[in-house]
């Protein structure tokens, strides 16, 4: 059960009881007295009342005194009760009753936000004029203290608003006031009010501070809005360089990575390859003292072929004589089969003289002796 409600209970129950207690003495004495005696149409009303009479009219009297003194305390208020102008104590929610006339209640609010919005214009540290207006949200957390501790309430939270604000504004540039310091100030102006109306022990508990307009005045709005435009160019063209290294540079750490490890390996590679040439020639060293002669060949035949097999030539070896022969390399590089058919072609054509040679005709050195041959 919350602390609220179990004071409402407590609170309840004292009503009830001393509610009860008055109707029994009320009972007792209608009992004493007699119901039928007193409203007895026989008897002179005037007379029998000649005492009586003013007793029921008392009666009545504290009957209405006692119900007029009944009040209910809503579950987000407070009542606080003066005897004769003097604080006595603090009721809470629940039914409760007060004796009219001795005792007084004043029911608080003390959950409910409050606002209270004021402006003005003010200087600033760098000797500048600003346009400010502020709302202030608070809400009494100190009934009592609320109550007989300052006479003005909303006169004393207007004032020492403006106090807050001239200081925290005074020692502020206009610049950050009307740019990006809103909130700081806000804060800054609610803490200072809060530190102030603590010292008046005031009992209100300020719930937020919002600074809703900063502004120049007119008479230099016009240069102020360049510098403002300014500033928001610099902003943007700050945000695109940090894009564009935000975009260059993981490029560029990734390009230096990678060289990096095709570096290493290359490095590795290079190792690799000098480690195989020490044990490769250590080999041929061992196979040169064996038989230097024909490691020697050997090495001149595979250094030759490793150097023809680069060029776009072949050599032709031809006892027919001084004969040249035209093969059209270049073209016919391209393909496997075009160096295979020119070579085809060669050595055929080297056989083909060689009959000639053998069977004693000599080779037609004109196109008129060929004509002559086949006629």
């Amino acid at each position: 059960m919350a602390w609220n409600e179990h004071n409402a209970d407590k609170n309840s129950l004292s009503f009830i009881k001393k509610f009860k207690n008055i109707l029994l003495y009320f009972f007792k004495f209608f009992k004493k007295k007699g119901v039928n005696d007193i409203f007895n149409k026989k008897k002179n009303l005037f007379s029998y009342f000649g005492s009586s009479f003013y007793i029921i009219i008392f009666v009545i009297f504290v009957i209405l005194y006692i119900i007029f003194g009944i009040y209910i305390v809503k579950p987000a208020e407070k009542a606080v009760v003066t005897r004769f102008g003097k604080y006595q104590r603090i009721l809470e929610q629940g039914p409760h009753w007060i004796p009219l006339f001795i005792e007084k209640k004043r029911i608080i609010n003390t959950e409910k936000l409050e606002r209270n919005s004021h402006g003005s214009s003010m200087l600033t540290k760098d000797e500048n004029i600003v346009n400010v207006e502020i709302e202030v949200q608070y809400r009494i957390n100190n009934a009592e203290k609320r109550l007989f501790n300052i006479a003005e309430s909303d006169k004393v939270l207007r004032e020492a608003s403006d106090s807050a604000l001239r200081q925290i504004i005074g020692n502020s540039d206009l610049d950050f006031i009307v740019t990006s310091g809103k909130e700081q100030i806000s804060n800054a102006i609610a803490q200072q009010l809060q530190t102030t109306l603590d010292s008046y022990d005031a009992g209100i508990y300020i719930a937020a501070v919002a600074l809703r307009e900063a502004r120049v005045p007119t008479s230099v709005k016009s240069a102020f809005d360049d510098v403002i435009k300014a500033r928001e160019e610099k902003e943007q063209l700050k945000h695109q360089a940090e894009a564009f290294a935000n975009r260059v540079v993981p490029e560029a750490n990734g390009k230096a990575a990678q060289m990096l490890e095709e570096a290493n390996a290359y490095k590795q590679e290079t190792i690799l390859l000098a480690e195989g040439d020490v044990i490769r020639f250590q080999l041929i060293l061992d196979e040169y003292k064996k038989a230097p002669d024909i490691t020697r060949k050997r090495l001149y035949l595979e250094t030759m072929e490793y150097v023809l097999s680069k060029v776009s030539k072949i050599l032709i070896d031809s006892d027919s004589g001084n004969n040249l022969i035209y093969l059209p390399i270049d073209k016919l590089m391209s393909t496997k089969s075009g160096i295979n058919k020119i070579i085809e072609n060669s050595v055929n054509k080297e056989r083909y003289n060689k009959k000639q040679i053998q069977s004693g005709n000599s080779l037609p050195k004109s196109t008129d002796e060929v004509r002559n041959r086949r006629q």
